[in-house]
């Protein structure tokens, strides 16, 4: 019999933890497709996919059978040499990434691969200068870092890499202009620090490309229909690159592939991670001819596009087109949101929004204001949840989102499981205040 009360004694004695919240850490013994089991025999539905890795679900057979498979023949080669997985995964993302993206660069993760896509930009280019979004997440490597937004991330390491500027974000729910009214304003901040005309940033005159998550992470933030084609439109026009943050977003998450698709916008880099790797770190920068032809990292992170990671990552996407993960995943997020609607008291919501299965819910004290939850208030309901049987995150600018992104093959019932311990939860917590 294991003593989970001595081993959570002994995570707290020798492992660094990002951070120790409401509900977290939770002791995990093992999982099987959206659930998770602790050493209690309390199962969860994992609404946070593993750190939005596990679109498959936990323990996925087809991937964990080519992990051992892969393993019994070669697990690690430097990209010095090559192997038969590395480049039947990079043949498999180029036939399925759209336009002329075909060109890989492995890294071992989101952060790493966002750093190697800026260099490849700065390379290319010859420009120092960045674009990124308000709320934006791109990992916590300091150049990462420095296109992350968020303060709370930031603090205390700086100074930071020189030349991002940073625009706003597309968040319609809360916007200075009074969306749909606004003409695209946060759009239009881009072209307005190309042309030297904005009120708010300006540059060096030396910006090279912008960097973007297609819907942002950090609070399931989902931009108009009209946004991701003007900022294309304004980077042909300025002749500026554009980056496509989708490591949290490809691969089937938001209901397409790649979330740019919704939108037929093609990057000019796009950077993936999480999925990628079926489970296993991994991640890639991919790109065109034409700006592959000049790039040189001087050398290779040790474990990148290692044989294992490949193969599990083969798995991954060949189960994905197989199984019609895409469109089930698109048709899942329509009835979690419907679901979610029928369920929460709409005194609370703000908004619920999603792309297929990635979003959330923003939670509010008072919708005329827009007042957001408290922070302590969803660390309350977060609690509650717990008790219910769901791991859920807390996200967003002012973080009163609910991320909801379970793994992909998650079912009719199990959402409504979901959408049940959530209006339980909030009805605890709030149904008296």
């Amino acid at each position: 019999m294991v003593d989970w009360k001595e081993l959570m004694e002994k995570d707290r004695e020798y492992i660094i933890r990002a951070w120790t919240s409401v509900a977290e850490p939770t002791l995990i013994r093992n999982g099987d497709g959206v659930w998770v089991e602790d050493y209690d025999g309390n199962r969860y539905i994992d609404c946070s996919s593993g750190l939005f890795v596990m679109a498959l679900g936990h323990n996925p057979r087809k991937v964990i059978d080519a992990i051992k498979e892969q393993a019994e023949e070669l697990i690690q080669i430097s990209m010095r040499q090559t192997c038969l997985p590395a480049i039947r995964l990079a043949e498999k993302i180029a036939m399925i990434s759209p336009g002329p993206l075909k060109k890989t660069y492995y890294t071992t993760g989101g952060s790493e691969a966002n750093e190697v896509a800026l260099k490849m930009a700065k390379s290319y280019k010859k420009k120092f200068e960045v674009v990124a979004l308000k709320n934006a997440y791109h990992g916590l490597t300091l150049g990462s870092l420095t296109l992350t937004s968020s303060t709370s991330y930031r603090r205390g390491f700086g100074p930071l890499m020189p030349g991002v500027i940073r625009i706003p974000n597309a968040y319609c729910y809360r916007c200075m202009y009074d969306f749909p009214n606004c003409d695209l304003w946060c759009a239009r901040e881009l072209e307005n620090v190309l042309e030297d005309k904005s009120f708010y940033t300006s540059s060096a005159g030396d910006i090279g490309a912008i960097i973007l998550e297609p819907v942002q992470g950090a609070g399931g933030i989902i931009p108009p229909d009209d946004w991701l084609p003007e900022i294309r439109r304004i980077c042909d026009r300025f002749d500026i690159l554009l980056i496509a943050d989708e490591i949290q977003t490809g691969f089937g998450r938001t209901g397409k592939m790649f979330a740019v698709e919704h939108w037929n916008v093609v990057p000019d880099i796009m950077t993936l991670a999480k999925g990628i790797g079926g489970g296993i770190p991994l991640g890639s920068v991919l790109t065109s001819d034409e700006i592959a032809k000049g790039f040189s990292s001087g050398t290779t992170p040790t474990s990148a596009g290692n044989p294992i990671a490949c193969r599990a990552g083969l798995a991954y996407i060949e189960t994905v087109e197989e199984e019609g993960i895409c469109d089930h995943a698109l048709q899942m997020g329509g009835y979690l949101t419907e679901c979610l609607r029928e369920s929460i008291p709409p005194r609370y919501v703000g908004e619920i929004r999603f792309k297929g299965l990635m979003g959330g819910i923003e939670l509010v004290e008072d919708r005329a204001t827009k007042a957001p939850l408290p922070r302590k208030t969803m660390g309350e309901i977060k609690g509650s949840l717990l008790n219910r049987g769901l791991l859920v995150s807390t996200s967003g600018p002012l973080g009163n989102v609910f991320r909801i992104q379970p793994p992909l093959i998650i079912t009719k019932e199990e959402i409504e499981l979901v959408a049940t311990a959530l209006k339980e939860a909030i009805l605890e917590i709030l149904g008296t205040k």
